[in-house]
């Protein structure tokens, strides 16, 4: 049964909330996990989504992070609790829908290299590896996604020499995004586009969308099994130039 999941960091759901309806009214979505919400749980417009169709599943905090999943199909199970990982922050969400499971992951920032927050990202990265070894299997299928706040390879930036110091390219990162996907995931976006340079995120400052200086940090990845069924992949950079958006385009990945 052909089917889509979609990743979007929407940077303030109420903030995106015109253009989010807008485009899940013109695109065919079945899953869509969004990331930095920014919206407590107890303040969360569920209706607006179930009146779309969709199943909702939330978690978040005030100003910050927060984690959304919607689905078209009814959640058979679902897992809130990573404390472990992300401490008191809300930013990974697990659910099963229907034969596979999805887990929609806000990685930090990390903000300075060698700071307190740039080691939390990496013990982050490294501690949802652990989650992995101990919860799944390569028979599974098994979906992560979200914003890693990492691009993999030089390819995914728009200058390496410049930013191979840099957060979110630093080599530290990298080495531990490697070691996440070596988990067996497939990197669905380069999967389908092997030589493009295709970007994500853009900063808001010095025109960085109109010069095309991006990075490509939001991602798709699918365990070998459910990578066989992946059609195409694909980032709506459309949605990146349209008036009040998120700094962040959305991926989407179709399966047949």
């Amino acid at each position: 049964m052909p089917f889509s999941i979609a990743t979007w960091n929407v940077n303030s759901l109420r903030a995106r909330m015109d253009l989010l309806l807008y485009w899940l009214k013109s695109r065919k979505i079945d899953v869509l996990c969004l990331q930095e919400t920014k919206v407590e749980d107890g303040q969360f417009p569920k209706e607006i989504f179930e009146e779309l169709g969709y199943h909702v599943l939330f978690k978040g905090e005030k100003a910050y992070n927060g984690v959304c999943i919607l689905s078209m199909y009814p959640f058979k199970s679902i897992k809130k609790d990573f404390g472990n990982i992300e401490g008191e922050q809300k930013r990974i969400l697990e659910a099963s829908i229907d034969d596979f499971t999805i887990i929609n992951a806000y990685f930090p920032h990390g903000k300075i290299p060698d700071s307190s927050s740039f080691y939390y990202k990496i013990d982050f990265v490294e501690g949802l590896r652990l989650y992995l070894d101990e919860n799944f299997g390569s028979n599974d299928n098994l979906i992560l996604t979200g914003d890693f706040n990492i691009a993999p390879e030089e390819i995914d930036v728009f200058d390496a020499d410049f930013l191979k110091n840099a957060i979110g390219f630093h080599p530290r990162e990298r080495e531990a995004l490697l070691y996440l996907k070596e988990w067996g995931f497939i990197d669905l976006f380069r999967h389908c586009n092997k030589n493009v340079k295709g970007y994500t995120w853009w900063d808001y400052r010095n025109s960085s969308f109109k010069k095309n200086k991006g990075m490509r940090i939001d991602h798709i990845w699918a365990s070998e099994k459910m990578a066989e069924h992946c059609k195409k992949c694909i980032i709506d950079k459309e949605m990146r130039g349209k008036p009040k958006p998120s700094d962040h385009a959305p991926v989407i990945a179709e399966f047949g």
